[in-house]
């Protein structure tokens, strides 16, 4: 089950389904799936979502605090590293940033886009959604940033219950609209558009399906088609790839990575496995998936899980039984993903070796209405030439571990305005020219850090 349907699933569930509490607010089942960030899969609810169906728990989220006026950047020097800008964006909050050259781009429920220079930290240009029913804007990525052109996301029929979603390209310079393109559905995960060399996959306007554009027209080049299951999607140099897993109990219990033909869209099965899997990153020239253990009955279930490995050049498959499922960012042969007690976990990508564990020692809210919730930090952003993986957590703390080590190489902290606790979101962090982008509710920064050689 990839983001797109895992989505889909909450919301479907919860819209036919609600907690006892009489005072829940409306739209909880958008609300919860637009807070949903990229590493939250089972962390965010206590919910296992998985072919053997759904659990879900109550849960209730707050919105963000603070006053809506716009400050300007601020700048400075500390022991900590460098803060280079801190600008606080319009609007109430915000879903996922990007970069782009000496650009940050953002969106959110109440902006399809937003152009900060990196620079100096200063709003370039806005671009509002229309409809302003930010309840119901679903969360999720931005499809990227390529030649001048930003890719991302709006609201096919604003104001309707079920607004749809179009793929929007727009021009980074002018803030103009050179097309868009209608999705399957409102999913705007990290696979609902995929740029690759010679265009753009994105989801077709019918589902179990996908549609290559030209990346500069929107002109359709090539569509591919399936059944019987659910498929990711990925480029690994600049070539599409579908990870496919049985949709259902009474599909074919195989899962697939092909290989799409960027010029045409034929498909090339590159490898076939028993089973379902969920697809977790590339590691260089290969696929990683995940696998569930025998006695498991969904994806995310406490205890032992297997790491799939499959060679792209050779289709080669070997598998690996890890301590648990290793969801996270794959960098450079690590998988760095999440223990159940919030600390970081690093796996080697070609065995599934447990390599080091560390406490991140950051300042993780509980939910005083729910303790099955609390705040999450930001997945990893690893500056590879140092070897540091950075994280952020919402009350504006900064950590860096050396990557081959976990050892904490670094610890600094943004001053960002006190806010309610929003459990299952987590901020933003991206590596950018050496430094660091950071996001976190309305506030966006640049800080580059200041690096220790060692550390405990």
């Amino acid at each position: 089950m990839n983001a797109d349907q895992l989505d889909r699933a909450i919301r479907d569930v919860l819209h036919h389904w609600t907690p006892d509490d009489q005072g829940a607010p409306a739209g909880i089942a958008d609300r919860i799936v637009r807070r949903r960030r990229r590493r939250n899969v089972v962390r965010v609810t206590g919910a296992a979502l998985g072919l053997a169906g759904v659990a879900f728990g109550a849960v209730l989220a707050t919105g963000p605090g603070g006053d809506n006026g716009a400050r300007p950047p601020a700048s400075g020097t500390t022991d900590q590293g460098d803060l280079l800008w801190q600008t606080t964006l319009p609007g109430t909050s915000w879903d996922a940033c990007t970069t782009g050259p000496s650009a940050v781009y953002c969106r959110g429920p109440e902006y399809d886009g937003i152009h900060v220079d990196a620079r100096t930290g200063k709003i370039v240009w806005e671009r509002k959604a229309e409809g302003g029913d930010t309840d119901r804007t679903p969360a999720g990525a931005l499809a990227g940033v390529r030649d001048g052109v930003l890719y991302t996301y709006a609201d096919h029929a604003p104001g309707k219950p079920r607004a749809r979603t179009d793929l929007v390209a727009v021009d980074a310079g002018n803030n103009e609209v050179l097309w868009k393109h209608q999705l399957a559905d409102d999913s705007r995960g990290r696979s609902s558009a995929v740029l690759f060399d010679g265009g753009i996959l994105a989801n077709a306007p019918t589902f179990k399906s996908v549609v290559a554009l030209d990346d500069k027209t929107g002109r359709t080049l090539w569509t591919h088609s399936w059944k019987q299951a659910d498929c990711d999607r990925d480029a690994v140099d600049g070539v599409p790839y579908l990870m496919c897993s049985p949709d259902s109990e009474k599909a074919p219990q195989r899962s697939t990575v092909v290989r799409l033909d960027p010029e045409t869209g034929t498909p090339r099965t590159v490898a076939t496995v028993d089973g379902p899997r969920l697809y977790l990153g590339t590691d260089g020239d290969a696929v990683l998936l995940g696998g569930l253990t025998e006695g498991q009955q969904y994806f995310g279930e406490p205890g032992p899980a297997t790491l799939t490995r499959v060679e792209l050049s050779s289709g080669k498959v070997t598998e690996h039984r890890v301590e648990g499922m290793p969801m996270g960012v794959v960098a450079d042969g690590i998988v760095l993903s999440f223990a159940r007690d919030d600390s970081a976990v690093a796996y080697a990508a070609d065995s599934g070796e447990r390599l080091w564990s560390r406490d991140l020692g950051l300042t993780l809210r509980k939910d005083p209405r729910d303790p099955m919730l609390r705040e999450l930090s930001s997945a990893a952003a690893v500056d590879l030439d140092s070897r540091v993986a950075y994280y952020l957590d919402p009350s504006g703390n900064l950590v860096g571990l050396d990557l081959d080590s976990g050892a904490v190489r670094w610890r600094g902290r943004v001053q960002v305005p006190k806010s309610p606790v929003e459990g299952g979101v987590a901020p933003e962090l991206m590596v950018y020219d050496h430094g660091l982008v950071g996001q976190v509710g309305r506030e966006l920064f640049r800080i580059e850090p200041v690096l220790a050689d060692t550390g405990t």
